[in-house]
């Protein structure tokens, strides 16, 4: 292999794990607040589906009611060390990422604005100008951030923080959290737009397990 190959698989294979590293964090930490809150709240995606929750507003059973009680307690099992409630990137809490409506736009040169826009159409809150000057972001004490869209229902990761690459896809992945009435809060990935040479959430979790055999 030449030098670069070499380089970009090291690469690779740090970023994956860690984002294992995050991917078991976030997952003890949802279990361990579930048991602080004394039960599954109500605050999740219904488990009907096993890809990735619908754009916001579609047919996904969903309960939201408990999410206000049961945020702070997941915040503080994951040992936040800085928040911004807005203006994220202005204070300094998340680098500038891109958002999904930038990247839908720049990957789909032969369709106009609008209608790349409507590939994303369902995923405001990761539209470039909600990360960076809107929506909440949060700052774990190993560096890692979390992007709130509606935390912890869905969210997006930057399993290293201030570090490069600061993409989609490679560093940067969305979650949604799912249960039923028969289950434990579940961490689930998604399939949502990734920046070129990426892989989604859903595919890096995949690699996981696949790993294990």
């Amino acid at each position: 292999m030449t030098l670069p190959t070499l380089i970009n698989k090291s690469q690779q294979m740090i970023l994956k794990n860690q984002f294992k590293k995050s991917y078991s964090v976030l997952s003890q930490a949802l279990l361990k607040s579930q048991v602080d809150y004394g039960s599954v709240p109500l605050c999740h995606y219904g488990l009907n589906r096993s890809v990735s929750p619908p754009a916001i507003g579609g047919s996904y059973p969903t309960s939201s009611v408990e999410c206000p009680g049961f945020k702070p307690i997941l915040l503080k099992n994951l040992n936040i060390v800085q928040t911004c409630d807005y203006n994220a990137y202005p204070k300094g809490c998340i680098p500038k990422y891109k958002g999904f409506d930038t990247m839908a736009v720049e990957q789909n040169p032969d369709l106009s604005e609008d209608e790349a826009l409507e590939l994303v159409g369902g995923q405001p809150g990761f539209f470039e100008q909600k990360i960076l000057y809107e929506k909440p972001a949060y700052v774990l004490a190993d560096g890692t951030i979390i992007l709130d869209y509606i935390f912890p229902m869905l969210f997006a990761v930057d399993v290293n923080g201030n570090k490069g690459p600061n993409k989609w896809g490679y560093d940067l992945f969305t979650f949604f959290t799912a249960a039923d009435e028969k289950s434990d809060l579940m961490l689930i990935g998604t399939t949502y737009l990734v920046e070129k040479g990426g892989k989604t959430t859903r595919e890096m979790i995949k690699d996981l397990y696949n790993d294990k055999k």
